[in-house]
This record gives structure tokens, sequence and C-alpha cells, in this order.
């Protein structure tokens, strides 16, 4: 007797299969951001480079239990175009549905954490912040919008590790789009032209003078 699998059975098929993705790329990139952080005596304190690693791993941390959780609602069948990323402090956070947020206790679970002090860039006057948003990247995902964390405005240093595990270079792709439009509004698209070193990648550091933002497709359209 044939056995057919469900369309539920192939959801969690993909799901699972994009969670173990996830989990490897971002061990790759814990792993590169460390190799990264071990640069020359003289150039950086050990101070401040054990500092720097405490950095980065909590927001890779963070990032990585929000993917997690997302996949998760997915596998429960929540459609990713539902999933809420409203914090404890929004004031409809208490308001249900609450399966369908993904910081709450009864949906993806995910705890949030807030933005420390050490990663605010103290060259901006508005603070930095975590981003979270349905908005398209050229080259990542289909006709759909891709889910999208973002860190908006990093600091220098911050977002120049992130890319030389990345893209083996510390160098911040100047770019000509407006990066609170493509990743905080997600009213513009994140083309080719926009950002064009964006184009096909799902986690980079870019700028426009001195807002950057570092990004994470947590779901590819």
């Amino acid at each position: 007797m044939a056995i057919t699998m469900t369309r539920f059975e192939r959801q969690r098929g993909s799901a699972l299969f994009l969670i173990l993705i996830g989990i490897a790329l971002f061990a790759a990139l814990s792993y590169g951001i460390s190799q990264g952080l071990r640069v020359s005596e003289g150039t950086m304190s050990g101070v401040s480079q054990d500092k720097a690693r405490l950095e980065m791993a909590a927001v890779l941390d963070f990032l990585h239990g929000v993917q997690n959780g997302f996949q998760e609602m997915k596998l429960n069948g929540i459609d990713p175009s539902a999933v809420s990323f409203e914090r404890p402090t929004d004031g409809t956070y208490g308001t249900a549905p609450y399966d369908l947020k993904i910081f709450h206790p009864l949906g993806g679970k995910v705890i949030f954490i807030p933005v420390w002090n050490e990663i605010d860039d103290p060259s901006e006057a508005t603070a930095t912040d975590w981003s979270f948003i349905s908005n398209s990247i050229d080259g990542v995902g289909s006709t759909q919008p891709d889910v999208i964390a973002a860190l908006v405005r990093v600091p220098q240093k911050l977002c120049e590790s992130m890319n030389e595990s990345l893209i083996g270079s510390t160098t911040i792709p100047n770019e000509t789009g407006d990066m609170d439009n493509m990743f905080v509004s997600g009213s513009d698209s994140i083309t080719a032209v926009s950002c064009a070193s964006c184009e096909g990648k799902r986690a980079l550091c870019v700028r426009n003078g001195n807002v950057r933002v570092f990004y994470l497709v947590l779901d590819r359209g």
C-alpha cells in the first residue's frame, strides 16, 4: 500500500530543515566572529576582546532564539504573516490572541531582550534598537516578503566584526537606500539598486552614511 505524506507533514519536514539550517548558520557565524575578534596584540586590549565576544554572543543568542521560536510557531500551523513581534512593553501585548505573539509565554515563548547600553551607538541621536519586519530582499526569497530581524544603528566596531565573519572583510558597504525605510518601516524594498550588497545575502551589516544596520533573514518568502 502506498504511503503518502500529508500537507502538514511536508510543512513540518520543511520547517525542521530550516531550523537545522538556522543552527548551522549561527554556529558558523559564532565561530567566525570569535575568530575575527582575535586581533593582533596592541590593537585591542584583552578586556575589550572579552567584552566584544560577550556582546556578540548575546546578540547571536537572542536572534537564534527568535529564529527557532519563529520556526516552531510555523510547525504549530501558524501562518508566518500572522506572527506578531509585539514586545512586553507594547500596549497591545496583553491583548489576545496570545498564541500569535512570538515574545509571549503562550505564543513563541521567546524572551525579549532589549538593546543594552554597550551596543547602543553613541554617535547616533536615535538609540540602537531591534526591528522585525516583512520585506523583500532581492535574490534571497521568492516573490513573497522575507521575515527579517535587524539591529538598527549598530556601532561601527560591532558592524565590522559581523562582516569579517560573514564576508571575510571589515568593510561596511555604503548603500544608497534609506536604512529606516528598508529595515524599520519596510516601506522600501531591499533591491539591487537600494542595497546592492544585500542582494542574495541572508545576513550582512550595511550602512548609509553613519546609519549602520545588521540584518538577518529569519524566514525566506
